[in-house]
């Protein structure tokens, strides 16, 4: 059904802004790749011309606008949402009817008509709240950290996103200032049971507490700020438990009531390990009382994000072998064995899609990093691996730092247009210029088939670890498959701590990403760049560029070179200059003639060679034999 939207006039200036998502069951949705859009992450929001092809291409229910990561000092987008304060007559609240006149900015309805939505600009420290009123409503207020649903229905009069910064923080100080963080009854007051109340008495109880904005959020369904909808699951949860005194049957039933239940839930093997490991690692249970809480219940909240952020996904092999963990052999042996001998035998037939790879290697679950000079392949080398792989019917997300999707898929089209008719391939760049041939459309229609499940994220130079394996569990989440990861390139990622030194980033982002393929059972192969000072010299661990991390966390270690690099001269120190001659001339020759060396290999021959024939023009590898020299023919792709 095609879902019609009109922006006014006064959003106009936010149209160009790049805070743009869908919404789907009141979940922002990425209007790029159709998954989960989180509110501190801007690569998950598009523009709202992104959001409208999106909003008609997929099953959405409207558009929404992001109101942005925190900085202090900025003017931003903030808004005020006014729940079920529009009556039966159309006419409103009394107290909202203040609230619009007092903010004189734009304001238009909710999507089901009983709400209203204020838009307006504002200089003030990091604002969220929300507060229950009378006949149902409630005011909530926010600056950063939220999106809201935009409709487009504007209510009375039409007016700009205006500056209202001192409107706002009066506003938030009448209705937020004066909220006690727990409420505490007086010492004479007896407060009934938990078995005694109702579950609406416990939820309000609950949304009221020191805590309570965070749980409200879950409950209604947000789960920004966690890696996935399943850590969102275990949060809450946890939250349930605690105020039910532990009660797994109510806990259970508030859960179904809340915006997080999906059909996964109903599944009993992920319910029953959430809510194991959730009791596992309770802190406490509620009890009623009128004494002040204590301090383990004020830093619940702290040790049930630390919970949720340090598990995964609850449904993954790494929880179904942990009973095993810790105990001695013969236990394992005849309880844990078995199991991880079935699961690494799902992929001793997985292949690169390189046959001279493919005899000596097979791609098992690991942390993979390949290193090359600059502008030798290695981002063309990823991307052929990438679709051979996706070919194969692999699910592969490849995450370019560097490079523009269209960049990427250009060379694709390159590649496979050689692979289709040598004689007639057009080169990246003609492509981009638009040149056309019947071998273009040929390669379209191939990429098209196998790349469904071939994603290719536009990460930019601001994207840091969090944003990329928040993006893997997401799809993990979503798909119910383990994707093949491919990061290009690893010293490229922000780190979070602009303060540490490049080599302990590097080390930290090596270890991340290990500890996501550990948890998950995943390929995860990085591009790294290697020393300035081994250009000249053949590759090895030195090569690597911070190459501490790399060499003692990875499970396999491929390094790209030009074959050149054995010749005699390049083991004398001497002769810097015959050295670069024998390189550039190595690079000019046609096809180029490239080494893959492995350095380093858990699963299987430790060390070995495979050669290539490295088609630049056409970003094409081709393998080729130890007898061969350099060979013309290509076998013709079949499709």
């Amino acid at each position: 059904m095609k879902r019609e939207f009109s922006l006014p006039s006064a959003l106009q200036e936010l149209a160009q802004l790049k805070q743009w998502v869908c919404h789907k069951d009141k979940i922002p949705k990425n209007p790029l790749n159709g998954m989960n859009a989180k509110a501190n992450d801007p690569a998950t929001w598009g523009t709202l011309q992104d959001a409208l092809g999106a909003l008609q291409t997929n099953n959405f229910d409207g558009v929404g606008f992001q109101f942005g990561v925190y900085e202090a000092g900025m003017l931003r987008v903030a808004g005020i949402d006014l729940d079920h304060v529009v009556r039966a007559d159309g006419t409103l609240e009394p107290f909202a009817l203040k609230i619009v006149e007092e903010m004189k900015s734009y304001t238009e309805y909710s999507p089901s008509g009983t709400g209203l939505h204020i838009l307006c600009r504002v200089k003030l420290p990091a604002i969220g709240n929300k507060k229950g009123l009378e006949n149902g409503c409630a005011v909530e207020m926010y600056n950063h950290g939220r999106y809201f649903t935009v409709t487009g229905r504007v209510y009375g009069e039409e007016r700009a996103v205006a500056e209202r910064t001192e409107e706002y923080r009066k506003m938030h100080e009448k209705y937020f200032a004066e909220a006690p963080d727990v409420p505490v009854a007086p010492s004479h007051v007896v407060q009934p049971r938990i078995e005694e109340m109702s579950d609406r008495d416990l939820l309000d109880r609950m949304f009221n507490s020191q805590n309570g904005y965070a749980i409200r959020r879950l409950f209604s369904g947000d789960f920004s700020g966690y890696p996935s909808h399943s850590e969102a699951d275990l949060a809450l949860i946890a939250h349930l438990l605690f105020w039910t005194g532990g009660d797994e049957v109510r806990a259970d039933r508030l859960f179904r009531e809340s915006g997080l239940m999906r059909e996964k839930w109903d599944r009993a093997d992920y319910r029953s390990k959430t809510l194991e490991y959730a009791r596992r690692n309770q802190v406490g249970l509620y009890e009623p009382r009128t004494s002040p809480p204590t301090v383990i219940e004020k830093n619940r909240a702290a040790q049930i994000i630390q919970l949720a952020s340090s598990v995964s996904d609850v449904s993954t092999s790494s929880l179904q072998l942990s009973e095993t963990n810790g105990q001695d052999i013969s236990y394992y042996i005849q309880n844990g064995y078995d199991n991880d001998e079935k699961r690494f035998a799902l992929y001793k037939d997985r292949k690169t899609g390189f046959e001279n790879m493919d005899k000596l290697m097979k791609l098992y679950p690991g942390l993979y990093v390949l290193g090359a000079i600059s502008s030798l392949g290695k981002t063309t080398f990823a991307c052929q691996l990438s679709d051979q792989l996706a070919r194969a019917g692999e699910h592969v997300l490849y995450f370019s730092l560097e490079q523009s999707r269209y960049e990427l898929v250009t060379k694709g089209l390159s590649r496979l247009t050689a692979q289709i008719n040598m004689n007639h391939a057009l080169s990246a760049i003609e492509i981009r210029e638009g040149k056309q041939s019947s071998e273009l459309e040929k390669a379209k229609e191939a990429y098209m088939s196998y790349g469904r499940h071939e994603i290719i994220y536009e990460c930019g130079f601001d994207t840091t670890i969090e944003t990329i394996v928040g993006l893997v569990k997401n799809y993990m989440e979503d798909n119910e498959v383990k994707p093949i990861v491919i990061v290009d390139y690893l010293q490229i990622i922000r780190p979070v701590d602009n303060r540490v030194s490049t080599k302990d980033a590097v080390d930290g982002h090596v270890r991340a990403f290990k500890k996501l393929q550990v948890e998950n059972d995943l390929v995860v192969l990085l591009i790294s760049s290697l020393n300035r000072s081994n250009y000249l010299t053949p590759v090895d661990y030195e090569s690597f560029k911070e190459s501490g991390g790399i060499e003692y966390t990875a499970d396999v270690i491929w390094g790209l070179q030009l074959s050149v690099m054995n010749d005699e001269i390049f083991d004398k120190e001497a002769k810097l200059k015959q050295k670069r001659e024998a390189v550039k001339a190595a690079k000019k020759a046609i096809p180029r003639q490239v080494e893959l060396v492995c350095l380093k290999n858990r699963y299987g021959v430790s060390s070995y060679t495979c050669r290539f024939n490295y088609y630049a023009q056409y970003d094409y590898f081709v393998p080729r034999d130890e007898r061969e020299t350099v060979s013309q023919h290509i076998e013709p792709l079949r499709f």
